[in-house]
């Protein structure tokens, strides 16, 4: 594993104490610097980002610098840029209760299960601060006989919904100073709830859980929330005029959650690899936060971690199943919004900052699903590149999330067989072979017919174009794309001109029988050869040109080479 040059190695440890002590380190402490600075303006600041992008980091970062312990941890911070703010910051250092609570692990089947987790949760948060057990500065008989109840997981509902207000209320009696309130990945309790159904029953329980807790709490300082949706302001936080939330479009902060450009330079240089700039770009750059650029802080550290090899590291850690369920019977307009995706086309459209899970399926008049590309951009596989007209302009961040993407597509629209076709179709353009391209798309045809209308040629074009998402690696894949003198259907263009990977067209036609087909590959031959679809690869540099006449009929495709 690499180590950089003060022989640290880097960690996607989320405990700030064991990263800062024993590992590499991005210093993210300013972000402290900036909640004490607005604190007094906001009780409550939600932070929205993609997994994986440090907020859970920057959460045990926040908690150990302000927390009351009964050890310095100024030790921590001695050598970070906050310590080099003055006094005003440094003299916040220890001197709050802090309440901490981390509901990523609240993915229970039942409502009842996800209750009895929050009670596993609570008990361990009351229990952490044990000086409330024998505090004489507690003195309300009720609250101590709740905080034991909490403590043994005996509580009520209603006594759950309101102990963090109780807890708050304590520790404020028992400290006479106000505490901080951390909620880490708030939304996975109602996310999970959507997908096992009981969304109502949860929804329930976390407004009237973060209302005690946030709206009316005297004593509290000020709350910090993370997650990565923003589920709607009316049906969580009704009523908290004193909210503000800063989403993945907004400026402010957007610096503190993952690795600017800056940082990842620092960090070939720490590891002693600065030639790796463009590769690590390629695979991980391309986010945006409000005007800033970013990187993925997971994929980076594992990249740096294992020897600077490029993988997609970030797969699996995004909670995705909302994303599956959506794409589950996309419309003709969203097929065609998420083919242009595949091949490099950005999409323009509304995002709904807000969502509410029951409003998930709501269509434009064009037929169009926000909530699909809203929900995207949230879990990190789209990010924003400018606005036009009221539209943001979306586009795959990087090389890691087009490989991640191309399998969750394919995944959702054709059985979950995805991962091997890209091999499958490149085998055989190195090759030539016609047959064994016609078996890949024949192999994955049977599984995708019960959802296709069998026929409309854009409806074999869309499914062709699904498949071509697991080859974008390797080719840059154009569709319905002027070329020569007319407008070719599918032309694959390969990255990497050394001579490994042919450029390849396909003409696709549909014919209305088996006894159609000679006709119609006759037909895609002369087009081919009066349009030149070929001469946009030609003028690119592609030396090998291989041409396909793909037939389809019913369940049914022939694939036949245009001879040289």
């Amino acid at each position: 594993m690499a180590v950089s040059k003060n022989g640290k190695k880097f960690s996607t440890d989320s405990e700030f104490v064991n990263v800062v002590s024993n590992c590499y380190y991005v210093d993210k402490s300013l972000l402290i610097r900036d909640l004490i600075d607005d604190c007094h303006n906001y009780r409550t600041m939600l932070f929205t980002r993609p997994r994986r992008f440090g907020k859970s980091l920057n959460l045990s970062m926040i908690q150990t610098f302000f927390e009351k312990t009964n050890k310095d941890n100024s030790v921590y911070f001695k050598d970070l840029d906050i310590w080099k703010c003055g006094k005003k910051y440094t003299s916040e250092q220890g001197r709050y209760p802090v309440i901490y609570l981390d509901l990523k692990e609240v993915e229970e089947d039942s409502f009842a299960d996800a209750m009895d987790k929050m009670k596993d949760l609570l008990a361990v948060e009351f229990l952490r601060h044990k000086e409330l057990k024998t505090s004489r500065r507690v003195d309300k008989t009720h609250d101590r006989d709740v905080y034991f109840k909490i403590a043994k997981k005996t509580e009520s509902i209603a006594e759950l919904k309101g102990s963090l207000q109780l807890l708050s209320r304590m520790l404020y009696d028992h400290h006479k100073v106000k505490p901080i309130i951390l909620i880490d990945e708030y939304d996975v309790p109602i996310r999970h709830g959507y997908e096992k159904g009981y969304y109502d029953d949860i929804t329930g329980f976390v407004r009237a859980f973060f209302s005690a807790a946030l709206k009316g709490n005297n004593n509290l300082n000020f709350a910090v929330i993370t997650g990565a949706m923003r589920i709607a302001k009316e049906s969580i936080f009704t009523g908290l005029n004193n909210l503000v939330v800063y989403s993945i479009l907004m400026d402010e902060y957007s610096q503190y959650f993952g690795f600017t450009r800056g940082e990842v330079k620092k960090i070939l240089d720490d590891f002693g690899a600065p030639e790796k700039m463009d590769e690590i770009c390629e695979w991980y750059d391309g986010y945006h936060f409000g005007n800033t650029e970013m990187f993925n802080p997971w994929s980076v550290a594992n990249y740096v971690t294992y020897n600077f090899a490029p993988d997609a590291y970030w797969v699996d850690t995004s909670g995705n199943s909302v994303i599956h369920d959506l794409l589950r019977n996309p419309s003709d307009a969203d097929r065609r919004m998420l083919r242009d995706l595949m091949n490099d086309v950005p999409v323009y459209v509304k995002i709904k900052e807000k969502v509410s899970y029951g409003d998930l399926y709501e269509e434009t008049d064009e037929g169009i699903n926000g909530s699909i590309y809203s929900v995207m951009l949230a879990s990190g596989y789209l990010t924003p590149e400018n606005d036009a007209e009221g539209f943001r302009c979306l586009v795959i961040p990087n090389k890691e999330i087009k490989e991640i993407y191309a399998d969750e597509i394919l995944s959702r629209f054709w059985g979950g067989r995805g991962p091997d076709v890209g091999e499958e179709i490149k085998r055989a353009f190195i090759t030539g072979n016609a047959k064994l391209l016609e078996k890949t798309l024949k192999g994955y045809l049977d599984v995708s017919v019960s959802s296709l209308d069998l026929t409309r040629e854009d409806t074999y074009h869309a499914f062709v174009d699904g498949l071509n998402a697991s080859v974008t690696a390797d080719y840059k894949v154009r569709s319905e794309e002027g070329s020569g003198l007319g407008r070719l259907d599918i032309s694959y263009e390969p990255r990497n001109l050394s001579g490994r990977y042919p450029g390849v067209v396909l003409e696709i036609e549909v014919a209305a029988s088996e006894k159609d087909v000679d006709a119609e590959v006759k037909e895609a031959f002369m087009q081919m050869e009066d349009m030149h679809y070929a001469a946009k690869l030609k003028d690119a540099g592609v030396k090998q040109i291989d041409e396909y006449a793909v037939v389809f009929f019913g369940k049914e495709v022939r694939v036949v080479k245009k001879p040289q």
